[in-house]
C-alpha cells in the first residue's frame, strides 16, 4: 500500500468486472466464449493512427483525425501517449507529426527480416554517403511494398515520402513497381484488380499499361520512376534474389531528378546493381 490507510471498494469494483461465477478481471470485460477476447478500443484506436502515416511521412493533428475518423481530443492525447513511448515523433519546426524509432525497430525485427537488414544497412549507408541520396531496403510483405529502412546522407536531400514500416501503391515508385514485377502471376493480377491510385500525374493508373510496364522491368532488371510518387523526385530500384531466382528484397534511390538521371536514363544504375550483389553476397544468395 502507497499512502492509502483504508480501501476504497467502490472504486474497486468499478475496475472488476464479473465474467463468470468467481472469476474477476482487472480493468476490461473479457468473454471467453469460442475462445475470443473483446477487442480493446484504445489499442483499436491507436493502430489506426499508426496505420494512417502509411504513405505520408507527416501529417497534421486535422489530417490524422480525418484519416482516422476520431475526434481531436482522443487523437491528441494517443499522440502524446505514444510519442512518450517512441511510436511517434513530433516536427519541433511545423508542429506535424510522424512515425518513430520504435516502429523502425519492430519493423527490423519481423520474422526472416533482422539478418536481411543487418547486411543490407551498412551497404546501404556507405551509398548514402557517397551519392548523397537517400537509400532504402524495401520487401513484397503481405500484398503490400513495405520499407523496412530507410538511410540518409545529412548532405544531401532526405526523400521522405516512405516511411519504415510504410507501404507506397505498387504503380508508384522505383521500388514498390519492381517488387511487384517480381512476384507470381496470380498475384500480381489481384494487384492490378485493386485501384490504382494516382500520386502524381505521371503515376501509371491503367492497368495494361501497368502490366506491360511489369514485364519491362522483369526483362531488363531494374526500374527507374520519374515523377510518378513526387513530382520532381526519382527512384532507381534493383533486385537482391536468391540462389534458385525468387525475389527477397529490393534496394532503391531516391532523390531530385536531375541529379539521377542524364538523357532519361539512370545515372547510377551501375553503383547500385553492385551493392545489391554485396548485399546478396553476405547473406548467402
Amino acid at each position: 500500500m502507497i499512502g492509502m490507510s483504508y480501501l476504497d471498494t467502490d472504486a474497486v469494483h468499478r475496475h472488476l468486472v464479473v465474467i463468470e461465477p468467481e472469476r474477476l478481471v482487472w480493468g476490461t470485460r473479457m468473454t471467453e466464449k469460442a475462445g475470443s477476447i473483446t477487442h480493446v478500443r484504445a489499442v483499436q484506436r491507436a493502430l489506426a493512427i499508426l496505420r494512417a502515416f502509411e504513405g505520408q511521412p507527416e501529417m497534421s493533428l486535422a489530417e490524422v483525425t480525418a484519416a482516422t475518423g476520431l475526434d481531436k481530443g482522443t487523437t491528441r492525447r494517443l499522440l502524446i501517449t505514444m510519442m512518450g513511448e517512441g511510436f511517434i515523433v513530433q516536427n519541433a519546426a511545423n508542429q506535424r507529426y510522424g512515425l518513430g524509432r520504435a516502429v523502425r525497430n519492430l519493423a527490423a525485427s519481423a520474422a526472416g527480416e533482422i539478418d536481411l537488414r543487418a547486411a543490407a544497412v551498412p551497404v546501404l549507408s556507405e551509398l548514402a554517403a557517397e551519392l548523397h541520396f537517400t537509400a532504402f531496403l524495401s520487401v513484397f510483405q503481405d500484398g503490400q511494398a513495405t520499407c523496412l529502412e530507410r538511410v540518409h546522407d545529412m548532405k544531401g536531400m532526405e526523400v521522405r515520402w516512405w516511411a519504415v514500416g510504410g507501404s507506397l501503391p505498387h504503380n508508384c515508385g522505383g521500388a514498390p513497381k519492381l517488387l511487384l514485377a517480381y512476384q507470381p502471376e496470380p498475384t500480381i493480377e489481384a494487384a492490378l484488380a485493386r485501384p490504382l491510385v494516382a500520386m502524381t500525374p505521371r503515376s501509371v493508373t491503367a492497368p495494361d499499361q501497368l502490366r506491360d510496364h511489369l514485364k519491362t522491368i522483369r526483362a531488363r532488371g531494374y526500374e527507374f520512376a520519374v515523377d510518378d510518387v513526387a513530382v520532381g523526385l526519382s527512384a532507381l530500384a534493383v533486385p537482391i534474389l536468391d540462389r534458385s531466382g525468387a525475389l527477397l528484397c529490393a534496394i532503391s534511390l531516391a532523390g531530385l531528378t536531375p541529379q539521377m538521371s542524364r538523357r532519361g536514363r539512370p545515372v547510377h544504375l551501375d553503383r547500385l546493381l553492385r551493392a545489391a550483389a554485396t548485399i546478396a553476397a553476405r547473406i548467402g544468395s
